[in-house]
């Protein structure tokens, strides 16, 4: 008789042993859903981020030397800007990139006010663009529609990665005619 309640008690305590178990590994699946892919979720947008507001700094500064080498905008093409920028092509698919221009008599009066206000010789910049705006398209990972900014005015980046702000005051850009 002892012999069978030894066997009962075995079997007991292996399944015992195996919920316990799975409770432990469940417990362990979830702290890991809890503390670690917030984590490694961050740590991706931190270099989608970086790496949007790396393209369009590049942009920018291509968008700038266009400029002054043609002394305006007229001849600008994105995709050869985006080239000369040397933005890689599979970033090229997941980001659309739009440069919203000055029009011209905004962009020479900011400068004569500029020069006007001017007395130590100091290198004076007026952005021949409001803005330079890239917008995540379909095969981008990031929700389509999310945007970073460059605000010409400002001299400040917005939008993914930068700061809360998900669209530009578009006032800024399609100013009222009147």
């Amino acid at each position: 008789m002892e012999n069978t309640e030894v066997k009962k008690e075995s079997k007991i305590s292996g399944k015992t042993k195996f919920w316990g178990i799975v409770i432990i590994v469940a417990l362990v699946v979830l702290a890991v859903w809890i503390f670690v892919v917030p984590r490694i979720k961050a740590s991706i947008a931190a270099k989608r981020a970086k790496e949007i507001m790396t393209a369009v700094e590049s942009l920018k500064q291509e968008v700038d030397d266009y400029w002054k080498e043609h002394d305006g905008g007229g001849g600008f093409v994105m995709s050869e800007a985006l080239s000369a920028a040397k933005i890689k092509k599979d970033l090229q698919e997941k980001w659309q990139f739009v440069v919203a221009w000055k029009p011209t008599d905004i962009y020479t009066k900011e400068m004569m006010d500029k020069l006007n206000d001017l007395s130590d010789g100091k290198y004076v910049y007026v952005a021949p663009y409001k803005m330079i705006l890239a917008v995540a398209k379909d095969k981008n990972p990031l929700q389509t529609g999310v945007k970073l900014w460059y605000n010409a005015n400002t001299n400040k980046y917005h939008g993914f990665g930068v700061d809360k702000m998900v669209e530009p005051d578009w006032s800024e850009i399609f100013t009222d005619p009147k």
